[in-house]
C-alpha cells in the first residue's frame, strides 16, 4: 500500500484547526499527517503537539521563526523526503477549506491513476458549492490571467491549497527554495511547465470549498503579489 506524507503548515491557527478534519484524513490506512509550525504567535504549538500526543501517525515539525508558508513547505518536504519512506507527499491548508473527504478522494484518484501530482481546483458549476470571497476570486482571476501571458499554463487554478505529488515530482520540483511566498504555488506549476512535466498532472474539480475566517489574504496584499509576478517573471524565462 502506497504511503502518503500530508504537511499541514501552520501559522496562528487556534482559532482554525480543527481537530475532527485531521482525525478524518488519518482515518485513511496510507496517511501520515506532519503539522508544521511556522513560528506561530499564538497558542498553535501547544494545540497540534497535543494532536500530535493524542493521534498515531500524526506528528510535528516546529520551526521557531515565522518563514512563510512557501518555506515552511519547503522545509517540511526536505525533512520527509530523508526519511525516504514515502511514495506520496502533499500539503492542504490548515483550515480545511477543501474538506477532509474531498482530500482523500484526492488521494485515491491519483493513486489509482497514471498521474503523478493532483490538484484540487475551485471550479464552479451549476451545482457545485463554491463559496468563496468576490475579491479573492477576482485577484486570483487576475494573477492566472498575467501569469498565462508569460508562461501559459493552462491551468484554471494553481491557488487552491491542496496538492499531491509522487516522490519523482517532489525531486523534480522542490529541490531548491521558492523566490516567491504568495505565490509559490504558481511558481511550483512553473517549474513542472519548465521540465515538460505538466502532462502527468491531474487538474482534479472540487465542487465543495469555502473560504475559512481568519484567511490571511487579504486586498491590501495585492501590491505584494503583484510585485511577486513580476519576481517569476525574471526569474523563470
Amino acid at each position: 500500500m502506497p504511503k502518503i506524507a500530508i504537511i499541514i503548515p501552520c501559522y496562528n491557527e487556534e482559532e482554525r484547526l480543527n481537530e475532527d478534519n485531521i482525525k478524518h484524513l488519518l482515518q485513511h490506512p496510507s496517511i501520515t499527517i506532519y503539522l508544521a509550525n511556522d513560528g506561530s504567535l499564538d497558542k498553535t504549538s501547544f494545540i497540534i503537539n497535543d494532536i500530535a500526543n493524542k493521534n498515531d501517525h500524526c506528528f510535528v515539525i516546529d520551526f521557531d521563526q515565522n518563514q512563510g508558508k512557501a518555506n515552511t513547505i519547503y522545509k517540511a518536504i526536505q525533512f520527509i523526503s530523508q526519511k525516504e519512506i514515502y511514495d506520496y507527499i502533499g500539503y492542504f491548508d490548515a483550515d480545511f477549506s477543501t474538506p477532509a473527504y474531498k482530500m482523500i478522494e484526492m488521494i485515491e484518484a491519483l493513486k489509482n491513476s497514471s498521474y503523478e501530482f493532483i490538484f484540487a481546483s475551485r471550479i464552479k458549476t451549476l451545482n457545485s458549492r463554491i463559496l468563496r470571497k468576490t475579491y479573492r476570486h477576482f485577484i486570483g482571476r487576475i494573477i492566472l490571467t498575467l501569469l498565462n501571458l508569460k508562461h501559459h499554463l493552462g491551468i484554471y487554478d494553481t491557488q487552491c491549497g491542496a496538492k499531491i505529488f509522487s516522490k519523482t515530482m517532489i525531486q523534480e520540483v522542490f529541490e531548491q527554495k521558492f523566490y516567491t511566498s504568495w505565490l509559490f504555488d504558481a511558481e511550483v506549476f512553473i517549474r513542472l511547465k519548465n521540465k515538460n512535466l505538466l502532462i502527468y498532472g491531474n487538474e482534479y474539480s472540487i465542487e465543495d470549498w469555502k473560504d475559512v475566517e481568519g484567511s490571511k489574504l487579504k486586498l491590501n496584499h495585492a501590491f505584494i503579489i503583484f510585485k511577486e509576478l513580476y519576481l517569476l517573471y525574471t526569474k523563470y524565462n
